[in-house]
């Protein structure tokens, strides 16, 4: 077969001929070239600013005031704060939080202001604080909060506003607050005297032969005040007050009982015990001491002479102890999940079976005994009858405050209640990073306040 190419036909193709050639020559050369072109003046330009709301947004009830004082917020910052000059909290009546968006946010006048720089990332609400209609925060009012990271002036931005938080309303119900963190010690045991202050036995920095036994015992206010009491012990443990306001204070280190008197005076009473923990007076003529180090506990007299000492099986580290109106020792082991009951005839039984196998000590509150679930990060209600319940705490590991069911502790050791019986303090390790379970120090003092 012949091509035939007539004139016109020759005309299309050399057309085309030249149009590839063009392509793939000089016009790939110069694509290149302008591409180089575009990629310096982008590297030339200036990133365009932006910004990036907050996150997880948690407010919590953690008080019983009625008013805005009551609220304790967290909430987590953006990551690149270059363009942000602030943050800004609204409380917003729940049945408006649908319409307020970021325009409404900008413009309005009624905000809790915090700097970027702000070290914390929790927060409370002044008393004076007003929802974005200008009313008071009260009881009986449900309430959604956003938080908006509001764009500097160079920015030119406006703001990025959060999802909207959990709703809240505030009651009347018991809640757990933080009264002090960051006290020199190691959870030990604890006590109130008739003033309400709270004694903290220092029991050093760490659990085991590696930590350095505590020598002190911190006086710490209701207001969250706290100062050296007594000094001179070794490895203060459990503590319990007599009748006549003399702390007597086990260590298990040196394994003695040390007699404190109210003016901060330590000296040696009772010796002879095996890594003493929990020490419970009968309110009469003696008090008992648990033996964490040989299973037992000893019956003790005032002249300090070991009089009977009280085996089982059934104790195992024996570490929380107290004692009901009937003569009854209540006893919480370090290191199985027996509550151990011992009557006045020194017959032992199992009482009930707790969560865990970690237990700090315990206390007798009218016909339930409260008992510290160390190992759980729990504090459980055990009712007369054996039953077992969580009466504050997830179980998570942390310091957060807020309702008996959202508050967290972290490894908590002691309880005391205040002469009123409305707070129960709780001694908790204030360090979190420390995932061994055996740092002591420092320590957070945390109040569950009680609504009947």
């Amino acid at each position: 077969m012949k091509l035939l190419l007539t004139y016109p036909n020759f005309l299309r193709m050399a057309f085309f001929i030249s149009v590839a050639i063009y392509i793939f020559s000089g016009c790939s050369i110069d694509d290149s070239t302008d591409e180089n072109l575009v990629e310096e003046e982008i590297q030339e330009e200036d990133p365009i600013p932006s910004i990036s709301e907050p996150r997880f947004l948690d407010i919590r009830d953690v008080g019983n005031s009625g008013n805005a004082t009551d609220l304790e917020l967290s909430f987590i910052k953006p990551t690149d704060l270059t363009w942000i000059e602030e943050f800004r909290v609204f409380l917003v009546k729940s049945t408006n939080a649908d319409m307020f968006d970021s325009t409404q946010a900008i413009q309005e006048s009624d905000f809790l202001s915090f700097n970027r720089s702000n070290s914390s990332e929790q927060f409370e609400f002044p008393e004076s604080f007003l929802d974005t209609n200008g009313d008071q925060i009260q009881e009986g009012v449900s309430y959604t909060c956003f938080v908006m990271s509001v764009g500097n002036v160079d920015s030119g931005l406006g703001g990025a506003l959060s999802d909207a938080s959990a709703e809240i309303t505030l009651e009347q119900k018991s809640y757990v607050r933080t009264l002090v963190a960051g006290i020199p010690a190691g959870t030990g045991g604890m006590d109130v005297d008739a003033d309400g202050n709270i004694y903290m036995a220092n029991f050093g920095t760490a659990l085991g032969s590696n930590g350095t036994p505590g020598s002190n015992v911190y006086l710490v206010t209701t207001d969250g005040q706290f100062s050296v009491f007594a000094a001179g012990l070794n490895g203060a443990s459990g503590n319990d007050f007599d009748n006549e306001g003399n702390l007597y204070q086990s260590n298990i280190a040196g394994g003695t009982v040390s007699k404190i008197a109210p003016d901060g005076m330590a000296t040696t009473f009772a010796t002879g015990f095996s890594a003493p923990v929990g020490i419970v007076f009968d309110g009469m003529e003696y008090f008992y001491v648990c033996n964490c180090g040989n299973n037992s506990i000893s019956k003790v007299d005032l002249t300090g002479t070991t009089v009977s000492v009280i085996n089982s099986s059934l104790l195992n580290c024996p570490n929380g102890i107290d004692m009901d109106s009937e003569g009854n020792l209540y006893i919480a082991n370090f290191s199985s999940p027996d509550l151990v009951k011992i009557t006045p005839e020194e017959e032992v039984s199992s009482f009930a079976t707790m969560p865990g196998n970690n237990m700090g000590h315990l206390l007798l509150r009218g016909d339930d005994i409260f008992v510290v679930g160390r190992g759980n990060n729990k504090i459980f209600k055990v009712s007369n009858r054996g039953v077992v319940e969580t009466f504050a705490g997830t179980g998570s590991r942390g310091l957060d405050n807020g309702s008996l069911e959202q508050a967290t502790f972290s490894l908590p050791n002691d309880i005391a209640f205040s002469p009123d019986g409305t707070k129960m303090y709780v001694n908790d390790v204030a360090r979190l990073d420390d995932t061994s379970g055996l740092l002591l120090n420092p320590v957070a003092i945390r109040v569950i306040e009680i609504v009947e």
